[in-house]
């Protein structure tokens, strides 16, 4: 029976891949300027050995001013050394550690209990938030399957007690804290989990391994935080902190009318840690919501999900809800424990932000989930007293997880990028094919900023020269510290077109949107310019209009 699990698992491992490689470079539709970011660094790194800026090798990459770590970049460099600078090298990484999620979690969890590591291994396959995650250059998608090559090998260590698992599980923890933000926040808190679960099996290691694994990661630790907090780096931080949009003024002072003046009610009910403690509160609690979970996804961002989809299926609640009841009616190992726990934990980085929700910060939540989905899975098999029940009974969870599993795929594939492809940025790729023969024979070219960070398209489509870009990278900070902009490479100007101005300027370029360059201004004088082509989006609206002056 052992061996038929095995060979179920390697099916469901090699589906995993297939489905997160399979038309990886042409879906999602368009590609994310952190996605083009990424490989552009790649590839500079391939052929100078610096990023954009000129810097050699960094840690840490000057990302449109946003500073990340930069183990995606360093993994993506072979990527495009094989596969060129194209949309498929940049996601391959995350697909293939994507992947290997698939089998850790299987390893993680067989040597408890066989069938919820095979149960949790499928679900962790087919699951809509880490299947879409998976497809794009998500580094918190890496950094998931550190933390879990980080547990695996951890709780490897207490049974065997072989050091060298300690070491590799010390060396998962610290890359984690290269690969993305938030694990400087989340990883010492899952550790410190790690070591109150885990505390009677601990207290049968010697202090030495304890404390070089210790030692190491608190050096990382600290080594990473003094890289980020230098040189601005952190700037991006305290832009996105929920802790940096107080209440108004116009409201309090709304509310010290309405209260007539009280300021005994104020310190009471209405005093700054209320309403930071809701705000946060209300953020973390949306990450539990059936909107979030089964219906809607990211409501705040549609690029972060699958349109008409949640992060998880609807008879995973069923599953979940079976776990839960069947964790919290006996007496959990701490390895239940600590999936509880991380679950709790893993929503904190994004309710501390601005934005409402998000799948992205909490992406880790999928990895308790798929556990909590395989523990119920197994308590109902448990509940079928013959074998060719407990047969029919997984037979059944085949086939619903089928039928949802297909209408996940047509929302992916058929009607995502008719509503979403915007959002996504699609339509960059073919301006720029189009623009970049005619850029050298005009006097000026201008590319519209609207939708954010145009310059790093060019680059990346162009696979312009990184040493060439380097002696003029010039990144214009932003004045409140988030990011900043390009404004110029070459004869081309990154900025919203004001075509009242920019239609007297002779033998030039100006690609905008069908509102930074209306057809009624086009239309009439033919003679002083030209509508050269419409880059649309799949739904056929206007993505980019290019127009030429004569």
């Amino acid at each position: 029976m052992k061996l038929i699990k095995k060979y179920l698992f390697v099916a469901v491992f090699l589906l995993a891949l297939f489905l997160r490689l399979y038309k990886l470079g042409e879906f999602p539709v368009g590609f994310l300027w952190d996605e083009a970011a990424l490989g552009y660094n790649a590839y500079s790194i391939l052929k100078t050995g610096r990023d954009e800026y000129g810097k050699a090798l960094p840690l840490i990459f000057k990302s449109f001013g946003d500073h990340k770590p930069g183990f995606y970049i360093y993994l993506t460099v072979p990527s495009v050394a094989v596969f060129g600078l194209n949309e498929f090298a940049v996601r391959f990484p995350s697909a293939i550690f994507g992947s290997l999620s698939v089998l850790f979690i299987y390893l993680l969890l067989k040597e408890r209990n066989l069938r919820v590591a095979l149960f949790a291994s499928a679900a962790l396959a087919v699951s809509p938030w880490h299947f879409s995650f998976s497809r794009g250059a998500w580094e918190l998608n890496v950094m998931t399957f550190e933390i879990l090559g980080g547990l695996y090998f951890l709780t490897k260590y207490l049974t065997l007690k072989k050091v060298f698992h300690l070491y590799l599980s010390a060396l998962f923890w610290v890359i984690t804290l290269f690969t993305y933000q938030s694990a400087k926040a989340l990883v010492p808190a899952l550790l410190f989990g790690f070591v109150f679960f885990f505390r009677r099996e601990l207290k049968g290691i010697s202090l030495k391994p304890k404390f070089v694994f210790a030692a190491l990661f608190l050096a990382s630790f600290l080594f990473f935080n003094f890289l980020t907090a230098t040189g601005g780096r952190s700037g991006r931080i305290k832009v996105m902190s929920v802790f940096s949009y107080p209440r108004s003024q116009e409201e309090t002072q709304a509310i010290l009318e309405q209260d007539e003046g009280d300021r005994v009610s104020w310190k009471l009910f209405h005093n700054s840690l209320v309403f930071f403690s809701r705000g946060v509160l209300g953020r973390y609690l949306n990450h539990f919501s059936g909107n979030f979970l089964f219906f809607s996804g990211d409501w705040s961002n549609p690029r972060n999900g699958v349109v008409y989809h949640g992060v998880l299926y609807l008879p995973d609640l069923i599953f979940v809800i079976a776990g839960l009841g069947i964790l919290f009616s006996r007496k959990r190992a701490p390895s239940e424990n600590l999936m509880l726990y991380w679950l709790l934990l893993a929503p904190l980085p994004s309710a501390v932000t601005r934005d409402i929700i998000s799948s992205v910060r909490s992406f880790t939540m999928v990895i308790p989930f798929v556990f909590l989905i395989a523990t119920g899975m197994d308590g109902i098999l448990n509940l079928l007293s013959k074998k060719r029940f407990k047969i029919a009974g997984a037979v059944t969870f085949l086939l619903i997880y089928t039928v949802f599993f297909v209408r996940f795929l047509d929302l992916y594939f058929i009607h995502d990028p008719e509503i979403n492809a915007q959002d996504r940025l699609y339509g960059y790729k073919e301006m720029v094919e189009y623009i970049n023969p005619r850029v050298h024979t005009k006097n000026k070219v201008v590319v519209t900023s609207k939708y954010g960070q145009p310059y790093i398209f060019y680059l990346f489509y162009t696979k312009y020269d990184p040493s060439l870009y380097q002696k003029q990278a010039s990144l214009k900070e932003s004045e409140v510290g988030d990011v900043g902009e390009v404004e110029r490479i070459d004869n081309i100007e990154f900025r919203k077109v004001y075509w009242p101005d920019d239609r007297g300027k002779e033998n030039s370029l100006f690609v905008d949107d069908e509102f930074g360059l209306p057809m009624h201004d086009l239309l009439g004088e033919e003679e002083k310019h030209v509508i050269l082509k419409e880059i649309k989006y799949p739904n056929q609206k206007v993505a980019f209009r290019i127009v030429e002056t004569k």
